[in-house]
């Protein structure tokens, strides 16, 4: 049996408490007079965000049988999944159709097909030449693939899951667009940010809008800066975001720009800074939108990366992008490469990235893909549990371009985060195979909850 304590230290134990809070509540104050933005750099941790984390339970690794790499993967409302990917152009014989790698899945992932029925006009598409690409969804399921070979830039759409609607080739940014971006809403808008590799008439990054599903835009408006962009659009609202790093290779801020009604009008001369950079990225800042107003974002820090590892960085907008929550989230020391991030149904948010924890980087590092998915995020639960998504390394060595410069998911309307990666298998540039794994999480319940709790 316990004994009581005396009064004494009683009054002791109070006032050490009472003490200690004080102490607690001041260091807080003057944290935010010197940090008004709200930007934490300590790595995520229980104690930061709440509730713990879940942990991803991944399925079956399925391959691909596509070489190729910087995957991309996009879902529509009911779960059906598409994935375009770079071919090795160094490797003709690889290739199946000139057009980029265009795949799509109805049965979660298990077996993916080009979407070519009715045959032959459904297969129109694969003969326009492409280099890269990207996907996006309107709210009506319309699909919109941008594929580019550098000097042309085509759009070829599906609907019905998969139903060859009809291609148009569009207008080239003023240089050679390089991996451009496309995101859509509502009813046939959508918007297009091209990539001219350097900044030309005071943007790297121009954009455009279309409100006639892709079949014609406007002649396009440049983005400040030549930093790397990304954006998103709310697929059934109307707000869209474009965001960028106010300079490559360096020290930057990370700007967000914010349209209301469906790309219609932007204001480039006032962007919203979410953070700053202190040293260079290693790829583009990603932004991602959720529901009700949620908006996501996330960038990286590589200084001195190959000897003591890259910061990852999230940040999160309840007020439609207008102010920002940021936290540092790197999960462990290592080289964390290519990040990327999704926000999908119910306030669900993702994570994943190539990484290895072999420092400094050297000819034996392995490297792997992990992920990690939170639910609920948006009403404050941003617990973030990383795991490896694929046991076997998808890279060993020091060559930081082996994995090239993209990487993209995204979590299906069942709450499931599902990778598109790849796999470096070398020597050449090109030689990659790419790959997919799904994973899914399950909240604790109550019972479990009160058993862990004793």
């Amino acid at each position: 049996m316990s004994m009581p304590f005396p009064s004494k230290y009683r009054r002791a134990l109070i006032f050490s408490v009472i003490g200690t809070s004080v102490i607690v509540i001041i260091i807080l104050i003057m944290g935010q007079m010197f940090n008004p933005t709200g930007y934490d750099s300590r790595p995520w941790s229980d104690e930061d965000l709440g509730p713990p984390p879940l942990n991803v339970t991944w399925g079956d690794v399925v391959a691909l049988n596509i070489e190729g790499y910087e995957p991309s993967i996009s879902s529509d409302s009911k779960g059906a999944m598409y994935i375009t990917g770079h071919k090795n152009l160094d490797e003709r014989d690889t290739w199946d159709y000139l057009a980029s790698w265009f795949v799509m899945s109805k049965d979660n992932g298990k077996t993916w097909y080009p979407p070519t029925d009715p045959f032959p006009r459904g297969a129109i598409w694969q003969t326009y030449l492409g280099d890269e690409g990207d996907i996006a969804v309107d709210a009506n399921d319309n699909v919109y693939y941008v594929d580019t070979y550098l000097l042309d830039n085509h759009i070829h759409v599906w609907a019905d899951q998969g139903q060859y609607q009809y291609s148009v080739r569009i207008q080239k940014t003023t240089g050679l667009d390089d991996r451009p971006w496309i995101t859509a809403q509502g009813n046939n808008i959508v918007h297009y940010l091209g990539n001219n590799g350097v900044e030309v008439n005071g943007g790297r990054y121009w954009y455009y809008r279309s409100t006639n599903g892709a079949r014609t835009f406007t002649a396009g408006e440049s983005v400040p800066g030549n930093g790397w962009g990304h954006l998103d659009a709310e697929r059934n609202g109307d707000h869209v975001y474009i965001i960028s790093e106010s300079k490559i290779g360096g020290d930057a801020d990370i700007r967000v720009y914010i349209s209301d009604d469906q790309g219609a009008t932007w204001d480039f001369n006032n962007p919203v800074v979410v953070g700053h950079r202190d040293g260079p990225g290693r790829q583009y800042p990603i932004i991602t939108v959720g529901a009700n107003g949620d908006v996501w974002c996330l960038w990286n820090d590589a200084t001195d990366g190959v000897d003591e590892g890259t910061r990852v960085f999230v940040g999160r907008s309840t007020d439609y992008g207008r102010t920002w929550d940021t936290w540092n989230i790197t999960p462990f020391k290592g080289f964390l490469d290519y990040p990327t991030i999704n926000a999908g149904p119910d306030g669900s948010i993702a994570v994943s990235f190539y990484a290895t924890k072999d420092l400094p980087v050297s000819d034996d590092s392995e490297w792997y893909i992990y992920g990690a998915l939170a639910l609920n995020a948006g009403s404050g639960n941003l617990s973030l549990n990383f795991s490896i998504a694929d046991p076997t390394p998808v890279y060993v060595g020091a060559n930081l371009h082996a994995l090239h410069d993209f990487y993209e998911i995204v979590i299906t309307p069942d709450m499931a985060l599902n990778l598109a990666y790849q796999y470096y298998v070398g020597p050449g540039n090109g030689d990659s195979m790419l790959y997919f794994v799904r994973g899914i999480v399950e909240e604790p319940s109550l019972g479990a909850e009160l058993i862990d709790g004793g």
